[in-house]
């Protein structure tokens, strides 16, 4: 009896391995097991045979192919998960692994470096888009603040923060923008890993729609938000 740990071979009836120690009694009870199970088949198929005048031969040739008969869905079954899971796999590869909020914020900076105004409004103003694909709506750059002649964008980063529902927060952790005029000045641009940018969505109608887009399409880093003043400041009375 051979040793499912070393593979010696062992005297029949051991129960442990005399190479390795390894307990081999549950491997002999196994095959035991599986010979009456076979027995038990091959009586079952020997009875109906001669219930039809077959003869044992016969009764073996069919327990055989029943058996082989239910192998192939087996293959079916492992046919159909390899298929789905390349399915899935397909889906994040071309996904690139991007949550629909992340998807959204390159899409619309990738709009401006491209001056794509319709794919600019999709994320921008619902409502205008709509119009724009009616031919309502004139389609300019700078009726939208994309004043620069040119914009560069390159290898933007991002960050899922939070996604609940249709409200989302991503943020530009990496990748520098910089919008350029048609005589070489620019904005000055901004390295989104030295100067973050928190963006916030809405999803309407199932699309992603950038809040603040007029502060959150600025190619330099934004002004830092300072305390407001009171309304009423105290005056210090004279002493």
């Amino acid at each position: 009896m051979r040793c499912p740990n070393c593979g010696f071979e062992n005297q029949e009836g051991r129960r442990f391995c005399t190479e390795c120690g390894e307990k081999i009694a549950q491997v002999e009870a196994k095959r035991a097991r599986a010979r009456r199970k076979s027995q038990r088949e091959a009586a079952l198929y020997r009875r109906e045979a001669e219930k039809e005048g077959l003869d044992d031969e016969e009764a073996e040739r069919r327990r055989r192919r029943s058996r082989r008969r239910t192998r192939p869905w087996m293959g079916i079954i492992l046919a159909a998960i390899l298929v789905i899971a390349a399915i899935v796999i397909i889906i994040v590869l071309l996904s690139g692994g991007k949550s629909g909020p992340e998807k959204a914020v390159e899409t619309f900076y990738e709009a401006i470096a491209k001056k794509d105004i319709m794919t600019y409004l999709k994320h921008t103003e619902p409502q205008l888009y709509k119009m724009a694909q009616n031919g309502e709506y004139e389609l300019d750059p700078n009726l939208e603040g994309l004043t620069y002649d040119s914009y560069t964008l390159e290898d933007l980063v991002t960050r899922l923060v939070i996604e609940e529902g249709d409200y989302a927060e991503v943020e530009l952790i990496a990748g520098y923008y910089e919008g350029i005029y048609s005589d070489g000045s620019g904005s000055g641009g901004v390295d989104f890993s030295q100067y973050p940018r928190l963006v916030i969505l809405d999803r309407i109608e199932g699309v992603w729609i950038i809040r603040e887009y007029g502060s959150m399409k600025l190619p330099y880093p934004l002004p830092e938000v300072m305390d407001e003043e009171p309304e009423f400041p105290e005056v210090e009375e004279p002493s």
